[in-house]
């Protein structure tokens, strides 16, 4: 398989921060309102961007990639469970759920935990 891994990146960016604009929308929150998010992760360079195209600090997204890898399509729940179980998901929080693939697709889910 080849991948032209800057253009993913490239055009997987600009298709999260469409995705995360709809997102608010639907929720009706604005980007200041989500404490927490659950993303996708490929890496420290995708998650990266990715947050920072959208505005939000990497310290409200918790991060498994440094211990699971890219565990794909199941990465979103793997994490979202693991961050419950650590407590960093609490009662009441606004949590964005952010999935975004390599195949440039991606769907977003807003959750009152």
């Amino acid at each position: 398989m080849d991948t032209d891994a800057s253009a993913v990146l490239e055009h997987g960016v600009t298709l999260g921060r469409a995705t995360w604009e709809r997102l608010l929308a639907a929720t009706g929150w604005k980007g200041g309102d989500v404490d927490r998010v659950v993303c996708h992760q490929v890496g420290a360079a995708h998650r990266d961007h990715v947050l920072e195209a959208i505005g939000v600090d990497a310290t409200r997204d918790f991060s498994t990639f440094e211990t699971l890898g890219n565990i794909g399509t199941v990465s979103v729940p793997i994490t979202a469970a693991l961050a419950h179980e650590a407590g960093f998901l609490k009662k009441g929080d606004r949590v964005a759920l952010l999935g975004i693939g390599s195949g440039l697709n991606c769907l977003m889910l807003g959750v009152q935990w």
